[in-house]
């Protein structure tokens, strides 16, 4: 004959099963979350190959077309850092600098509003913090943002905000704005 379970036998069964259950659940939620950072981590590097990508399809014709716009371009750099209080302050995806100015292109493969709001506050950053490799003391500073695929209207809203448009035109790019539009200035501060 079996013995008789007792009601602290049950109470004792039932935390031991609502432990290990417990654990089982832990151990699903840490299996899950390393899942997840496992694909952010594959489409952050696909997204960083394809701005690349955008990158180097923008960078061949881009001097010849802000030359067309009546700004020379000497150099060229890319991925330039600012930094603040030994922090990353900004990143600028490509920088086209003269003797005295200088035009910060951001560079996105769909280029929203979101993205051209970032831009004005970079930008906003740049006249105030030098990038570290450049010093743009006595400066003028004029923005660019350039998108292979553009949402919505974000186009006209970088138009309308001042900044240089560069839109992908089945193999080539072109700077989109009209002969109207007035870039505009940035003055450095520094």
């Amino acid at each position: 004959m079996e013995p008789e379970l007792t009601k602290q036998d049950i109470l004792e069964l039932f935390a031991r099963q609502s432990k290990e259950f417990h654990e089982k659940l832990l151990e699903t939620d840490r299996r899950i979350e390393k899942s997840q950072m496992d694909v952010n981590k594959k489409i952050g590097e696909l997204a960083g190959t394809w701005g690349k990508f955008v990158a180097e399809m923008v960078k061949p014709k881009i001097v010849e077309l802000f030359k067309e716009k009546g700004i020379e371009i000497e150099t060229m750099a890319q991925s330039i850092k600012g930094f603040k209080d030994g922090k990353e302050y900004y990143e600028i995806d490509l920088l086209l600098v003269n003797t005295n100015v200088a035009v910060v292109v951001e560079i996105k493969s769909s280029l929203s509003v979101e993205d051209i709001n970032e831009h004005l506050e970079r930008l906003e950053k740049i006249k105030k913090i030098a990038p570290k490799i450049f010093n743009l003391s006595g400066f003028t500073i004029y923005g660019a943002v350039a998108g292979m695929i553009v949402e919505g209207e974000a186009d006209k809203y970088a138009y309308k905000k001042g900044l240089f448009v560069l839109r992908q035109k089945g193999n080539i790019v072109e700077i989109v704005n009209d002969f109207k539009f007035k870039p505009k200035e940035w003055k450095v501060e520094y």
